[in-house]
C-alpha cells in the first residue's frame, strides 16, 4: 500500500522509537490505540454495557465523569466497518507518528478527542468510537501529503475533500446541526493542533499555537540560544563554510555529481547529524520541510 504514495515516509527512513516490543512488533502509540480498540470490540461481545462508562455521555461529563472527554474512541462495537476505521487509523497513525514521535503523537491524540468532546458536551452530543478521531488522523496526512497518490492515481487532497464533503451532506441531509459543528470543531481541531506539532507546512495560514506537548515554547527557546552565538549557532556556521574545492583534479565524468548535487547532500548529512544528536523533533518546521524536499531530490 506504501507504494501508492509519492511521499517519503520518515518513520520508514529514521526509525521510530515504539513504548515496548512484542516479540518483533514494535508497540508505539498508534499501535496501542488500535489494539485498544480492536480488544473494545471483543469486550462488547462479551458484555456491551462494560463500553458504556468510556462513551462520550454529555450529561454523564456535566455530572463529574470528565475522563469520558478522552475515553469516547475506545468505546467500538463489532463491525466490517470498524475493522476498515482502525486500519486505517493505525496506518496514517503510523506516519504521522514516525513525523512526531510517540509522545508528542500521544499528545496530538489527546487534543484531537479533548477539544471536540467539549463542544460535544456543551452541545448535549453523545458520541463513541474511532471513527471520528480517524477522520482527523487521515485529514492531517492529507494536509502533510496533499498530492500524495491514492487509488486510480487520484491526489490526496481530493479525496479528503470528497470524504469530508459527503460527511457535511449527510449531517445536512438528516438536519444534525450538532454533529455537524462537532465535525467542524473536530476538523478545525486537528487543523490547529497539526500546525502546531510542525505538521501541514504547506497551510501557512493557519496559526501555530503553544499547545501541551507540541514543544512549541522548547524549539523557541533553542532558536533564541542559536541566534546569541550559542553551540547550535557554532555548529551552523561551521557547516555553512564547508566548501568543495574544484580543479584539474576534479575532471567531469559520467558519475561525478553536480555541483548543486553536493550542496544538497552536505545539507543534508547536515540535518540528518542534528536528528542524531537531538531526535527528529530537534528539527523545525522548515527543517523538516526542507528534509523532504531534499530526500526527495537526491533519491
Amino acid at each position: 500500500m506504501a507504494g501508492r504514495f509519492s511521499y517519503s515516509s520518515p518513520e520508514s527512513r529514521y526509525g521510530g522509537t515504539p513504548w515496548f516490543k512484542v516479540g518483533d512488533i514494535d508497540v508505539g502509540t498508534s499501535v496501542l490505540v488500535a489494539g485498544a480498540c480492536v480488544l473494545s470490540m471483543f469486550v462488547w461481545a462479551i458484555d456491551a454495557s462494560l463500553l458504556e462508562p468510556l462513551v462520550l455521555d454529555a450529561s454523564a461529563v456535566r455530572g463529574g465523569q470528565i475522563w469520558r472527554l478522552a475515553t469516547w474512541p475506545f468505546a467500538n462495537a463489532p463491525d466490517f466497518w470498524t475493522i476498515i476505521t482502525i486500519a486505517i487509523f493505525w496506518y496514517f497513525g503510523r506516519e504521522l507518528e514516525g513525523l512526531l514521535g510517540r509522545n508528542r503523537f500521544a499528545w496530538f491524540l489527546v487534543i484531537l478527542a479533548v477539544v471536540p468532546a467539549i463542544f460535544a458536551t456543551l452541545l448535549d452530543l453523545n458520541v463513541a468510537g474511532l471513527e471520528y478521531l480517524e477522520l482527523g488522523i487521515f485529514m492531517v496526512f492529507i494536509a502533510e501529503h496533499p498530492t500524495a497518490r491514492f487509488f486510480f492515481n487520484i491526489p490526496g487532497w481530493v479525496i479528503g475533500a470528497v470524504i469530508v464533503g459527503l460527511q457535511v451532506l449527510q449531517l445536512v441531509g438528516t438536519r444534525d446541526g450538532a454533529g455537524l459543528v462537532f465535525l467542524l470543531v473536530l476538523l478545525a481541531t486537528a487543523a490547529l493542533a497539526a500546525r502546531s506539532f510542525g505538521l501541514a507546512t504547506q497551510l501557512a495560514f493557519i496559526p501555530k499555537l503553544p499547545l501541551p506537548g507540541s514543544g512549541a515554547e522548547r524549539s523557541s527557546s533553542k532558536r533564541r540560544k542559536g541566534g546569541k552565538g550559542g553551540k547550535g549557532g557554532k555548529s551552523t556556521k561551521a557547516r555553512s563554510r564547508q566548501t568543495v574545492v574544484e580543479g584539474p583534479w576534479a575532471a567531469p565524468s559520467p558519475t561525478q555529481p553536480s555541483p548543486d548535487a553536493v550542496a544538497a547532500q552536505i545539507e543534508l548529512d547536515g540535518l540528518l547529524d542534528k536528528i542524531s544528536a537531538g531526535g527528529l523533533d530537534s528539527l523545525s518546521s522548515d527543517e523538516k520541510r526542507r528534509l523532504n524536499e531534499l530526500s526527495k531530490r537526491l533519491r
